[in-house]
């Protein structure tokens, strides 16, 4: 460790050829609304800059005075999220390095997304910043290394003070940044200027940057961990033995060393390339992807030695071990220092490890056990065990979003695309039976009923006279099991409970527009005992580019039946889905009426379901007039729209000026797209507010802040079937 060395160089500006311009350029896109006569007024005041609403601190950085436009963003005043990315930029382009710390305060909250800002800023500060993004999952790991390498003498000047600090976070990723210029080809520039600091820096930044030669690793065992550097649970004399697959047992020491290895378990290197693009083709904002929505690492595999231990070793006897580990991690309250132990779960475990590691993956998060639910995930994807994939797919069908879950859903994923599925094909196969599909019965030792079910799956039991009965007779004092009634009764109740989530994933794959390839409804879904009952009393249809192509349904016999109740021929690799009522359009009350003459039951309302489907016109419309619910027509009670305010979807959108009052109330829907409602004249909830007019319906980005006058989106950009779940709300408010 070397104390006292500083760098404080200025910061400055180094633009690339045009870039400026560009960035300077984007002031054209902005959209702050109308400007209203007295905004230069408003700005005139330093003090009261900080008032400024939304609208006024885009038209001041974009257009206003210089003053006061360069006095806020120098004061790190933001524009909130509404074209954050084009404000930060036509900011640097106008105000340069005074514009620097508004833009880290971007970054600091958003590095995926914004960290492209820092670009042409040369500045120590942001050395420091992007050294830590470069084990960033999404863009900011690129946006790292393209700041590096465009500006090696400023990053090595303001990276070796701190490579030569004291121990710790700051120490390591400087480092790590040193070593990835290094390996860009500026270690000469990295040592002169370490020996333009002083003699022992660049000493210190030799052996920083000294080749690893390759082939040098060693072949003895990992090490043996220390006396007390690892729990006393994770000691061998508190842990199962375990046994060799060729029989006897492993030593001690050996022991000893499968531990120390697996205290290295870890997460892989973040996946290549690095997400990301600065300068798209079209001139637009970067493409950024954040972190959580990148693509997770799974767990590294087991260093060489462990992973020859563990495959001299019974497997069964070590993933026994490993549970022995995780529990005794657990009861020691889940020490951080230790957390090693649920990425070694990904070396040790089988499907019995998976079921017990599931529940708990799922439980983390609500305890605010972040990072190890992260693990968690990582590890029931790399082990890919059905058990584990049954857990992750229970979740999966309670996600609403969030950057937790879209870490999950990424697992998800990758273990699907491992066994070559999409995650629905998978739950599709994973569908428990509850051994419906190989028979069951009720077994009292000296009578025996065969369990059936009905269409609905309603279960029953037949006995052996051939009755029908609701349920068993209950056992007798002949009966040697008498047990067996309560197991059938819990059987029914399980039996009801798989039914009912099982249709409302279906009822998830209408809001979602989730397909499957057409050959998977006859092969995998109809003769599934619970999947085939409640497909059959679905509508599907095949669907190509996001359009229904057309609607079908699951005849007696097991094919496909159209419109027309003719026999429609479906190509295997075609995609199907259950359709949502507002795709099949004027189809709609013929395909109603086919499922009421078959007195057909479905699961969930689909074909009779409410819906609002909209007209040519309104589809290539940029806004709907209230939907009858405008001027001229009753207005809506307010407690109504408070109603939907104290709902999970919809949201209002306070005034800028006064705080509380909601002129707009707004929905997000998937796709990226918010649907807003205008309301007239606003209201404050929870104080008798008036009545209230729907005055304006209308879709904008989901990124925006609603701000412009100027309504550019058609109604049809959104899915429709979503869409019309929500319109369908706003017209209830009307009754």
């Amino acid at each position: 460790m070397i104390e006292g060395l500083v760098c404080d160089d200025p910061a400055v500006m180094a633009w690339a050829d045009g870039e400026r311009d560009r960035w300077l350029a984007r002031a054209a896109v902005l959209d702050a609304g109308p400007a209203q006569p007295d905004w230069p007024k408003a700005v005139t005041s330093a003090d009261k800059l900080g008032d400024l609403t939304g609208p006024q601190r885009v038209w001041l950085i974009a257009e206003g005075p210089e003053g006061p436009a360069r006095a806020l963003v120098a004061g790190s005043g933001d524009a909130g999220r509404h074209q954050a990315i084009d404000v930060a930029r036509v900011a640097a382009a106008r105000f340069e390095v005074d514009a620097l710390r508004m833009i880290l305060g971007y970054v600091d909250y958003h590095p995926d997304t914004m960290g492209a800002l820092v670009l042409p800023f040369r500045s120590p500060q942001v050395a420091l910043v992007v050294a830590g993004w470069l084990r960033h999952l999404g863009s900011a790991r690129l946006w790292a290394r393209l700041w590096l390498t465009r500006h090696p003498g400023c990053a090595a000047r303001a990276l070796l003070p701190v490579a030569a600090g004291r121990p710790g976070k700051a120490r390591q990723q400087a480092e790590e940044a040193l070593l990835f210029l290094a390996a860009t080809g500026a270690g000469p520039l990295i040592l002169t200027t370490a020996a333009g600091y002083a003699p022992e820096l660049h000493q210190l930044a030799t052996g920083l940057l000294e080749p690893r030669s390759p082939g040098n690793e060693s072949t003895a065992l990992p090490g043996v961990p220390r006396k007390g550097s690892v729990p006393q649970w994770a000691q061998p004399d508190a842990l199962p033995e375990i046994l060799l697959a060729g029989g006897g047992v492993m030593p001690e020491d050996e022991v000893m060393s499968l531990v120390g290895a697996l205290t290295r378990s870890r997460l892989a290197d973040p996946p290549e390339p690095a997400p990301g693009d600065p300068d798209p083709r079209d001139g637009g904002v970067p493409v950024a992807v954040e972190s959580s929505a990148a693509v997770q690492p799974l767990v590294a595999p087991a260093e060489p030695e462990a992973a020859k231990l563990i495959a001299r070793a019974d497997p069964a006897s070590v993933a026994r071990f490993g549970r022995a580990l995780l529990d005794g991690w657990l009861t020691d309250e889940m020490p951080a220092a230790s957390a090693w132990v649920v990425l070694a779960q990904a070396h040790l475990g089988d499907e019995a490890t998976m079921e017990q590691l599931g529940p708990l993956v799922r439980s983390w998060p609500g305890r605010s056990r972040y990072a190890r639910a992260i693990d968690g995930f990582a590890v029931l994807a790399t082990v890919g065990a059905d058990a584990g994939l049954r857990h992750m797919l229970a979740m999966e069908e309670n996600m609403t979003g969030g950057a937790m879950n879209d870490r999950a859903l990424d697992y998800l994923r990758q273990a699907c695309e491992r066994r070559g599925l999409t995650v629905t094909q998978l739950a599709d196969r994973l569908a428990i039976t509850h051994g419906l599909d190989t028979g069951v019965t009720v077994d009292y030792g000296g009578r025996t009923f065969t369990v059936a079910v009905d269409e609905h799956l309603t279960a029953s039991v037949v006995a052996p006279d051939g009755r029908r009965l609701a349920r068993p007779p209950k056992p007798g004092a002949k009966d040697a099991n008498p047990g067996a009634y309560q197991e059938f009764l819990q059987f029914k109740k399980d039996l009801r409970a798989t039914v009912v989530a099982r249709a409302a994933r279906f009822q998830q794959d209408m809001h979602r527009r989730r397909l499957r390839p057409a050959r998977d409804v006859p092969a995998v879904l109809v003769p599934h005992p619970i999947l085939g009952p409640i497909a059959r009393r679905l509508l599907w249809g095949e669907y190509r580019d996001g359009r229904l192509l057309r609607a079908v349904r699951i005849a007696e016999d097991g094919s496909f039946a159209d419109i027309d109740d003719a026999t429609a021929a479906v190509d295997g690799d075609a995609c199907l889905g259950v359709v949502h009522p507002a795709d099949l359009r004027g189809d709609l009350g013929t395909w109603a009426q086919i499922f009421a003459d078959y007195e057909i039951l479905q699961p969930f309302p689909q074909v009779h379901r409410p819906v609002v489907i909209l007209g040519e016109e309104q589809l290539t419309a940029t806004s709907l007039p209230g939907l009858g619910l405008g001027p001229g027509s009753a207005p809506v009670p307010a407690e109504a729209i408070e109603g939907l305010l104290s709902g999970p979807a919809w949201y209002g959108n306070g005034d800028g000026n006064t705080r509380y009052l909601h002129t707009r109330i707004h929905r997000q829907l998937a796709g990226g797209w918010t649907l807003l409602l205008e309301l007239d004249p606003g209201m404050r909830t929870h104080s008798g507010a008036p009545d209230q007019r729907i005055t304006e319906i209308w879709l904008d980005e989901a990124g925006s802040e609603h701000w412009q006058p100027a309504r550019r989106i058609p109604m049809g950009a959104c899915d429709q079937g979503v869409l019309s779940e929500a319109l369908v709300q706003v017209h209830a408010l009307a009754h």
